[in-house]
């Protein structure tokens, strides 16, 4: 009985310190469907679409074996060009819960972009940026320490010996990127450069300034060509830094076009990706016209896999386009490709 409350308390613990540890030095809120995740990931690809609006939702639920469901839900709304200087403009908000502790981040985010370059149609460079407001805390009454052991179990009326300036911060969130998209005969590709918290914000809970939300950098690829009338072959990556963390992402998608005489888009997708030395996950989906939705699930090979008996992250994502106007005001029936 006392081995097994021992080590109840030392998996909460674990798990808080792990929680703590990935938001406080790596982390921002992020979905392994990094390329339908579009605001999270780019600011400069609002309006990067062929389209009026475009609406996406993210879900991902992790570490169920390990401890208390992570849980991270993203939505965003983009409006291309809505005004005569073309400007694109866009809003995300998200939150992230983790652990015991209930570990709980809340971002929202306004975003802006603009084609700095585009000699043709088949060329377009983009520039954009994003201001927002981020939340960040956690209830220390859900944890439990070494110190309320009393030698028989496990006593809450005992001091924990822990004591914090605050549990929750607020803070502003700035970051600009890049975008290229590129399409040659049918061959298409993209890529991307954004820098986030560029202000490095301060995360202690006990006021140790030396604690700040590194800045991160992205780099992001994708490049989709046919094979033929009905395959398409999609790859992708993301590279990121940010602070001491590295994040390496390759992936790669192939698409089978429905036979259809009233729609353009109508395909069936899977795709197989891993994160270097972390996991890697499967995902299958489908493309409807202007809808695309997607499913995928993560299996873990990091050190923590002991731990999670190698399951990670179940993802789901959402994303619909309304289409663009044609000249007498009527909608078309044609999904351009979503990048």
């Amino acid at each position: 009985m006392r081995t097994r409350m021992r080590n109840r308390m030392r998996i909460g613990m674990l798990a808080f310190f792990f929680a703590f540890s990935v938001c406080s030095f790596a982390q921002d809120i992020h979905f392994s469907q990094f390329d339908q995740a579009m605001l999270w990931q780019n600011s400069a690809q609002v309006g990067a679409f062929n389209g009026q609006f475009r609406f996406a939702a993210n879900q991902r639920n992790q570490w169920r074996s390990v401890t208390t469901p992570y849980q991270t839900f993203g939505f965003s709304a983009e409006a291309k060009e809505f005004n005569e200087k073309q400007w694109s403009f866009g809003l995300n908000a998200g939150s992230d819960v983790a652990g015991d502790s209930r570990f709980r981040t809340s971002q929202v985010q306004l975003h802006a972009a603009h084609t700095l370059y585009k000699p043709n149609d088949s060329l377009e460079v983009r520039g954009g940026g994003s201001v927002g407001i981020t939340s960040r805390g956690f209830d220390p009454s859900a944890l439990i320490y070494d110190s309320q052991w009393n030698g028989m179990s496990f006593d809450p009326t005992l001091s924990s010996n822990e004591t914090y300036a605050t549990t929750a911060r607020i803070y502003p969130s700035i970051a600009l990127s890049v975008f290229i998209q590129k399409q040659q005969e049918k061959f298409r590709w993209n890529a991307g450069y954004s820098i986030s918290n560029i202000t490095r914000p301060k995360q202690s809970f006990k006021d140790n300034n030396a604690v700040v939300l590194d800045v991160r950098h992205a780099l992001q690829a994708s490049a989709r060509m046919p094979l033929n009338e009905q395959v398409e072959v999609e790859a992708l990556s993301l590279f990121q830094i940010q602070g001491k963390m590295k994040e390496l992402v390759l992936g790669s998608r192939a698409y089978y076009k429905l036979p259809s005489e009233k729609w353009e888009n109508q395909r069936l997708f899977a795709g197989v990706h891993g994160r270097f030395r972390d996991a890697a996950w499967f995902e299958l989906g489908a493309e409807y016209n202007e809808w695309r939705v997607g499913m995928s699930y993560d299996i873990n090979t990091s050190t923590l896999r002991p731990a999670s008996t190698g399951r990670g992250g179940l993802e789901f994502s959402i994303v619909y386009i309304v289409p663009p106007k044609l000249k007498h005001g009527t909608l078309k029936k044609l999904c351009v490709p979503y990048y």
